[in-house]
């Protein structure tokens, strides 16, 4: 037989294909992420919603702010409580309201009760119409400081009444309370304040806090410097309890930016400045309401920018608190 007669040869058979999920697989993959993060997300706005309803409330205005006390377990029910359950942190609350206007109780100024998971202080005003008026607003005054101190310190609800009529409205107890607030904030920061690192003043419903651009950015950069964090962290926790809508203001002078890659105006210099700071207080701080930012850029000049002094002057970070939200 010849060779052209021959059974042709078979190729050796290739390797059988290697076997796995369907492509399908990756997009199921993403999905079931995408979902998990949503479902996170809800939960997280749930939580923000339910920590929100615990307020710190003044008559007539819509004001809250946080203590920052942990939950301290306790067995005491408190006297002059009404109602069902209570919370350790409503008995906690109690006691330390009680005990910080101990000698306002004795002399019968006050009664502090609990109701309806709050702890509520009822201030009597004088009736008597010889009566020192301002002896009596001095004495209300510290009433309502010690109040707004105590309520720092702890998480539950405090409420106050006046209890007279004709004697200090809804309206004149919260201003009491907000220049207390204004007054606890300017000794936080005196230090500060007699270095000239910052200014504290107030306009109406709004508690200003100014603080000056030497040490805070580099020309043209939003990054903070180091030796600003200290007196941002000071801020910080002088403002972490207050009432009021908090936001971060970045003013800029008005010489146009330089070249840069990031910024194109000084609207968003001064933007991402207020930003920049707004990150690092949250890093340090809990806020009740959060913290607003925003870019001003040149728009509100304290002194003319036809010098550099008056530039430098204009170039600032300002923490505002608006009393009226």
């Amino acid at each position: 037989m010849s060779s052209s007669d021959a059974a042709p040869k078979l190729e050796k058979p290739c390797p059988p294909c290697k076997s796995g999920p369907g492509l399908w697989m990756q997009t199921f993959a993403d999905m079931a992420i995408l979902l998990m993060a949503m479902f996170v997300l809800l939960i997280a706005l749930a939580e923000t919603a339910k920590q929100r309803n615990t307020m710190f409330s003044i008559p007539g205005d819509n004001k809250s702010a946080f203590g920052t006390q942990n939950i301290i377990e306790s067995d005491i029910a408190p006297s002059g409580y009404q109602g069902a359950d209570i919370s350790a942190d409503t008995n906690e609350g109690y006691e330390q309201v009680v005990k910080a206007l101990a000698k306002e109780i004795e002399d019968g100024k006050v009664k502090v009760k609990i109701k309806d998971q709050r702890v509520v202080v009822n201030v009597e005003g004088s009736d008597n119409p010889n009566s020192d008026n301002a002896r009596v607003e001095q004495e209300e005054l510290e009433i309502y400081t010690k109040v707004a101190e105590v309520q720092r310190k702890i998480k539950v609800d405090v409420k106050v009444f006046q209890e007279s009529e004709g004697t200090t409205s809804e309206s004149e107890a919260w201003e009491e309370m907000f220049s207390a607030q204004y007054r606890q904030i300017r000794g936080d920061l005196s230090q500060a304040i007699e270095q000239e690192k910052a200014e504290v003043i107030r306009e109406g419903d709004k508690i200003i806090i100014r603080l000056a651009s030497q040490g805070s950015f580099k020309s043209g950069s939003a990054e903070l410097q180091q030796g600003f964090l200290p007196l941002l962290e000071d801020v910080g926790s002088a403002i972490q309890n207050v009432e009021g809508l908090i936001t971060i203001e970045g003013h800029t002078d008005n010489l146009p930016v330089g070249f840069s890659l990031r910024f194109r105006s000084n609207w968003d210099l001064s933007a991402a400045r207020s930003g920049s700071v707004a990150d690092y207080m949250l890093t340090k701080y809990e806020f009740a309401n959060g913290l607003m930012v925003s870019g001003l850029a040149d728009t509100k000049p304290l002194m003319s920018n036809d010098t550099s002094e008056g530039r430098s002057r204009n170039r600032r970070i300002e923490v505002v608190i608006d009393g009226s939200f």
